[in-house]
């Protein structure tokens, strides 16, 4: 097991199919790969369309939300241009957002079939997962952790030191997911409403190695829902590069009263379209570390 896309992915053991009342329009039924220990389990549940009326919007809450973001940048597939112009873009946003005093803006990771025949990690993860654990503010307070190994060039790179994560008065990570390629992929993006997934489905995986280097961080596996409470997924049909999700997989102010930090998240095979060379996934993301003096 190296990264996140070998977590709990093996042949799976059995499927369920849940047919519940959920709120919002329905997209289409697809299957999602929860963890069933050394197997996976698929289940079958119905995806709605995050762009309906009905749909949530409040990210305290629910653990993500659907915005225009307008971007400068015009060749998604120039690396360059991504790290130049969306990290200062994406920390900007950030700030303002979730109103945070720094936002550590990690290097952005494009996923692609390209990109995933380089790092399997870099590939689209059709797994259900957050990708952070209760693990993560000690992660990055305590020193001699792998991860700092990551995070300290960030923090020097913007003039910070260690000292203003561990004086944090709180921490999140945000991110942000762009469709940069076909408006409709084979493997588009579905994040989960996180009031719909208690804690005790949640398991912690050590990730070992991630991008091709050593972190040793901690993601959340989702157990399958049981039978009458089938998780309330979303997609957003077509979306285009200006359009962006955001999504929270940490927030110090949630673990600490108790409410859900994660948003469970994965990939997904959409029905409605034919996987084919023309409809390969093609996404950016990055995240950023916020602080709160």
């Amino acid at each position: 097991m190296t990264g996140i896309a070998a977590v709990g992915i093996t042949p799976p053991s059995v499927g369920y199919r849940f047919d519940v009342q959920r709120n919002g329009e329905r997209y289409c039924t697809a299957t999602f790969n929860y963890h069933g220990g050394l197997q996976s389990v698929p289940v079958e549940c119905d995806v709605l369309d995050g762009r309906s009326d009905s749909a949530p919007r409040d990210f305290d809450r629910h653990g993500f939300d659907f915005v225009e973001a307008p971007s400068a940048v015009r060749d998604w597939r120039d690396s360059d241009a991504l790290d130049a112009v969306v990290r200062p873009e994406f920390g900007a946003f950030v700030r303002d957002y979730i109103g945070c005093d720094e936002a550590v803006v990690f290097p952005f990771i494009a996923r692609s079939e390209a990109a995933a025949a380089k790092v399997a990690d870099y590939g689209p993860i059709e797994f259900v997962h957050s990708d952070f654990s209760d693990d993560y503010g000690p992660m990055v307070t305590e020193a001699g952790r792998p991860y700092r190994q990551f995070l300290d060039p960030l923090l020097a790179a913007q003039g910070l030191d260690r000292g203003v994560v561990a004086d944090a008065s709180r921490i999140a990570v945000v991110q942000g997911w762009r469709n940069t390629g076909p408006t409709q992929a084979d493997t588009p993006l579905a994040v989960c409403d996180a009031t719909s997934v208690d804690r005790e489905r949640l398991i912690a995986h050590v990730v070992p190695f991630y991008g091709g280097l050593r972190l040793d961080f901690e993601i959340l596996a989702v157990r399958p829902p049981d039978d009458g409470a089938a998780d309330r997924w979303y997609t957003f049909p077509a979306m285009q590069p200006d359009e962006m999700i955001v999504l929270r997989t940490y927030d110090s102010a949630c673990a600490d009263a108790g409410r859900p930090f994660w948003t469970p998240h994965s990939a997904f095979h959409d029905p409605h379209v034919t996987a084919d060379p023309s409809t390969r996934r093609e996404s950016v993301e990055v995240r950023a570390l916020c602080l709160w003096n």
